[in-house]
């Protein structure tokens, strides 16, 4: 089986990549070569993860990692708020079936992330780990940032409607306690998406607000495979806070 992958090189000199065939898939390495291995791993959990969701999966006896697109010298990549690539595939017009389908994945993404998180002791949900910038609410906290900020690079628009749907002004959402603010985020994200992704076809945006990356460039599709992979990338931290391997089979 032969997976193409896109893989980006930052000025912090993190390498990340996904599998284009499996969004929401996301690996990271200090190297080329740690990358690759990260992803090989990363595939054959996401194909588990499929079917533990009941979702059809590929049969796969051996697989090779084919490297469609690399990117070099992403500014920040890697650290809050920094760039994350366009790829030639982001230019690929998301379709309502596609739609669905991320939508689909990123409601299996929140119900394994509340299965983590939910039941956990104030304690621990409040602890930050020597090392570690935030604890695991503020990491809650940041996924909603981080949805709001994805939704904000489709234009003014999706502020406007993304109110709309929250019930409530952005400021009202951003001060809920952090498992309603989960939950009224994602609702009012999922939303604002089926609204506004299927008239952007392949066009190239850029938004200034609320980044220090204004020419940063975004399509429909790289906004939606980001709801998918940073998620991900904070439940596999979340799990390594708690001591539990990243790729966890149990959901």
């Amino acid at each position: 089986m032969y997976v193409e992958v896109a893989i980006e090189q930052g000025t912090t000199r993190t390498w990340y990549g996904r599998c284009i065939e499996f969004p929401g898939t996301i690996a990271w390495g200090g190297e080329n070569q740690e990358l690759l291995e990260e992803l090989e791993r990363e595939v054959y959990y996401h194909m588990d993860w499929l079917g533990n969701h009941q979702e059809q999966v590929p049969v796969c006896n051996e697989m090779a990692l084919v490297v469609a697109e690399e990117v070099h010298n992403v500014p920040g990549l890697g650290e809050s708020g920094g760039e994350v690539a366009l790829f030639h595939y982001d230019m690929t017009p998301v379709t309502p079936e596609d739609l669905q389908y991320f939508v689909t994945l990123m409601s299996y993404n929140r119900d394994d992330l509340l299965t983590i998180v939910q039941d956990l002791p104030e304690d621990q949900l409040t602890m930050k780990p020597e090392g570690k910038l935030r604890s695991i609410t503020d990491i809650l906290h940041h996924i909603c940032n981080a949805e709001e900020f994805y939704l904000s690079r489709m234009g003014p628009e999706a502020h406007t409607l993304y109110e709309i749907h929250a019930g409530l002004p952005v400021e009202a959402v951003d001060s809920l306690p952090v498992f309603q603010r989960l939950q009224t985020v994602r609702t009012a994200s999922c939303k604002t998406l089926q609204d506004m992704i299927p008239q952007l076809g392949n066009i190239i945006l850029t938004e200034e607000a609320y980044t220090a990356h204004p020419h940063e460039k975004w399509t429909a599709r790289k906004v939606m495979r980001r709801f998918l992979e940073h998620e991900r990338e904070h439940i596999y931290n979340i799990r390594e806070y708690l001591g539990t391997p990243i790729r966890s089979k149990s959901l």
